[in-house]
């Protein structure tokens, strides 16, 4: 008995509750429907979109006339345009171009890891003469620069070149 007493206690308290809320939102709802009766209201500002396609001028200017901080850039080029400012032209220097080198006196053999030191050492055909070198050695002016077991880099004359390894079936 205690207990149904209890519950139709909070039924009644529950719909006392709803009904405050309810009652207070349509009373609000009422309050602004009555002040539209002639009396100004504040406007409410609409913003406008912000344009995204039309690019302003640029008004800034770039001074470059700092140096140049990592020395690429060379004198060279600021004479140059002095000189055809005053009218003359600057002399063109020729460009020689470097012999091309024949490689094929060099083949690469192949490669063969030294238990001991566990390094890599290229099996290299210099001028038909088979010679084992390891990675910095130079042996008939060919230094070995790279040993990259499929390939290796290597010097002659100044030039420089990756080497594939000759497969067996040639």
């Amino acid at each position: 008995m205690k207990n149904k007493k209890f519950t139709y206690f909070l039924i009644v308290a529950v719909v006392g509750l709803w009904g405050a809320i309810i009652y207070q939102v349509i009373a609000r709802k009422l309050a602004n429907q009555d002040n539209n009766d002639g009396t100004p209201t504040p406007a409410k500002l609409i913003k406008e979109a912000f344009d995204d396609y039309s690019m302003p001028k640029d008004t800034a200017k770039l001074m470059l006339n700092y140096r140049d901080p990592f020395g690429l850039t060379k004198k060279i080029d600021t004479v140059a345009e002095d000189v055809r400012s005053r009218g003359r032209e600057p002399k063109l220097i020729p460009h020689v171009n470097k012999p091309s080198i024949n490689w094929s006196f060099i083949t690469y053999l192949g490669y063969i890891r030294n238990p001991a030191s566990k390094k890599l050492v290229a099996l290299v055909n210099i001028n038909g003469q088979s010679i084992a070198m390891a990675e910095g050695e130079t042996r008939n002016q060919v230094k070995l620069i790279r040993n990259l077991k499929d390939s290796i880099k290597v010097s002659y004359s100044g030039s420089i070149k990756f080497i594939a390894i000759k497969s067996s079936a040639q």
